[in-house]
């Protein structure tokens, strides 16, 4: 692996990191669902179209003259993907959410295989089940759980994963086609775009959007600065450096970190089991991500 293959990746965990903290801010704002959605898309979006016309104004112009139907597209992927994740949690709770969201590893080697031409080692062929089976002990999923969930909720768990895929995809696309342009301006134009869907979507159903309290205010800014606009534009930034399927996969570092927060924030009994799962997880994206840099 080359140093900027290096960087790309360490971008990409980083991202991830940010991400991971989503369910903990969104746990402790008391906004339903979807409107927690709403404003960690605009907060998110709004600091880096601001940081845009400070930095790169010029980014913005090329992008909305070029590639706004992408932009828009994007957008439209994120919204559908976060209000699908959440409605699958409400059914299936966050363990199965979690796992299922995450399928989205295999649409993203699956597109990378047939669209970029991107080879599959057999160990990274391994990790991919490896890595759910480690999120599975980790959260506590087992066989039975999945055959006793509602039809329903599975069903917006995967979507929601094929429109996280789509919107990884999306992202990538733009910055490839646009090399010199700033990744600031991708995700604030994609981010604000998400949430005029959004704000479409409220207006359709009369959905308030009214912050509770001012804690809760903190909060939803926190998520949509940290988990939108931090941890999406570092994504973004290393996503046109490595492989499709190398990104997905280590995005999986998400829902295991999610794990561990909930743990040291929120008290929530862990076994060793889970732990145990945790490592597997773990070790099964350090395996899938070397596998592939070597076969790349």
């Amino acid at each position: 692996m080359t140093s900027s293959n290096s960087s790309a990746l360490l971008s990409v965990v980083a991202g991830a990191i940010c991400i991971s903290f989503s369910a903990v801010f969104a746990k402790l704002a008391s906004t339903s669902p979807d409107v927690s959605a709403f404003y960690r898309t605009f907060i998110g979006g709004s600091c880096l179209l601001a940081l845009s016309l400070i930095q790169c104004r010029e980014s913005l112009f090329i992008l909305l003259k070029r590639h706004s139907g992408l932009l828009c597209a994007g957008g439209l992927f994120l919204t559908l993907d976060l209000m699908a994740w959440h409605r699958s949690i409400n059914i299936l709770g966050p363990g199965v959410g979690t796992i299922l969201i995450n399928f989205q590893v295999f649409f993203l080697a699956l597109a990378g295989w047939m669209f970029f031409k991107e080879r599959l080692s057999a160990r990274f062929v391994f990790a991919v089940p490896l890595a759910l089976a480690g999120l599975c002990m980790l959260i506590g999923i087992t066989l039975d759980s999945f055959l006793t969930s509602e039809f329903s909720g599975i069903g917006l768990g995967l979507t929601a994963a094929l429109w996280l895929a789509l919107y990884t995809l999306m992202v990538r696309h733009i910055q490839m086609r646009s090399p010199s342009v700033s990744p600031v301006a991708v995700v604030a134009l994609v981010s604000l775009a998400s949430a005029a869907s959004m704000g479409i979507f409220f207006m359709w159903n009369s959905t308030s959007i009214a912050i509770p309290t001012a804690t809760d205010g903190m909060w939803l800014f926190l998520y949509g600065l940290i988990s939108q606009a931090i941890g999406w534009l570092l994504i973004s930034r290393g996503l046109p450096g490595i492989p499709t399927s190398q990104a997905g996969l280590t995005i999986l570092i998400m829902p295991a970190l999610s794990f561990i927060w909930d743990i040291l924030f929120f008290a929530r009994p862990a076994g060793m089991v889970e732990l145990a799962g945790g490592i597997l997880a773990l070790t099964a994206i350090w395996l899938g991500t070397s596998s592939q840099a070597q076969a790349d």
